[in-house]
């Protein structure tokens, strides 16, 4: 098999309300499409999701490397992943958004050529899960209101983003369990607004109120800090923003800096790399979660094929799509509240209008 052609366009999506973390207020996203054509008649899609502060793409840095590659991998076998992975690392260190769209894309012509869903593909056997839901930094009023909203819609994990005042952040998440009662799981991700004194203030706080999770307290600059609160807090503590690729994996794993790590395709370059920081972590007794950033339904998606084939990822963060709604990228999946149903058809499941 062999790329004939590679397609690339702009795509920009709403949320439907501002959506504040403790480190920027987002308003919507822009995001790259790609469409890579085959030898074989199978077209596969895939999508950069860039978030500039994160893994230091624009939706243009990304659109002008795209181009790059498209140049070196037409003609190539899509089917040899990691031979693609090795020409773009080759050529440009980083990138790792624009870099998950063309594998994203790959894997989708993969599991197409196999006649499998991709989740199959990867050795998975359950399309159904269950992800949490997340919610903004407002008032303590307002997110124990909005929490309470999501949990009459069906789901039963929320995600809290705090980060932003410690004390503040306290009255936020009592003021929330409160409102939700204990039978809702609570994660909290403070989104490196902490210092580590906070975070063991916080921790002693969040383990009284059933906190399940608390996600990258401190700056990604701080795995020193990061390690002293693992190692002190009662509740597990998941780096994110500390954990982009495998080998960041394999240095917070060796240091113990951590209970948990959350993959984004975004932050790692895709599928492939993703699966190989999940194999480091799960050799190391830690567990995966799977994270979204600014992502519509195609790359969104394709995590859920990979959380639903992955035993050592046990949590779904993957709920961009329900902030957000486009009509010209339809299927992949239905959601019942916060359970997910992944359809059966080959390949990631989605059909893209137009392009």
């Amino acid at each position: 098999m062999k790329i004939t052609e590679i397609r690339i366009r702009k795509a920009s999506f709403a949320f439907d309300k501002p959506f504040k973390i403790a480190f920027a207020v987002l308003y919507g996203f822009e995001t790259m499409v790609l469409r890579i054509d085959t030898d074989e008649g199978i077209t596969g899609y895939g999508e950069a999701g860039p978030l500039e502060y994160v893994t230091g793409d624009t939706i243009d840095s990304c659109m002008v490397i795209a181009e790059a590659f498209r140049s070196k991998l037409i003609g190539e076998d899509p089917l040899a992943i990691q031979r693609i992975h090795s020409i773009m690392n080759g050529m440009f260190h980083g990138h790792t958004a624009v870099k998950a769209a063309f594998d994203i894309a790959c894997y989708d012509i993969a599991s197409k050529r196999a006649g499998l869903p991709l989740y199959r593909y990867l050795g998975g056997s359950n399309p159904v899960f269950e992800s949490d839901v997340t919610l903004p930094i407002r008032s303590p009023e307002e997110m124990a209101a909005e929490c309470a909203e999501w949990k009459a819609k069906g789901f039963r994990i929320l995600k809290i983003k705090l980060g932003e005042n410690l004390e503040r952040d306290m009255e936020r998440i009592r003021a929330i369990r409160k409102e939700v009662g204990e039978e809702v799981i609570l994660r909290v991700d403070a989104n490196q607004g902490w210092t580590v004194k906070e975070s063991l203030r916080a921790e002693e706080v969040l383990r009284e109120l059933y906190v399940e999770l608390l996600e990258q307290p401190v700056k990604d600059s701080n795995p020193e800090g990061l390690k002293q609160i693992s190692l002190a807090a009662k509740i597990p503590v998941v780096a994110d923003e500390s954990c982009h690729l495998p080998e960041d994996a394999a240095r917070l794993c060796a240091m113990q800096a951590c209970d948990g790590i959350n993959i984004k395709l975004m932050k790692c370059g895709g599928i492939e790399p993703a699966i190989r920081i999940n194999a480091i972590s799960e050799a190391n007794h830690r567990f995966c979660m799977l994270g979204c950033m600014g992502e519509s339904v195609i790359a969104n998606t394709a995590a859920m094929h990979l959380f639903a084939a992955m035993d050592n990822i046990t949590k779904a963060d993957l709920d961009i799509t329900f902030f957000s709604h486009c009509d010209w990228i339809k299927g992949g999946f239905k959601n019942q509240g916060g359970t997910v149903t992944l359809t059966e058809r080959p390949g990631i499941g989605i059909d893209v209008d137009g392009f």
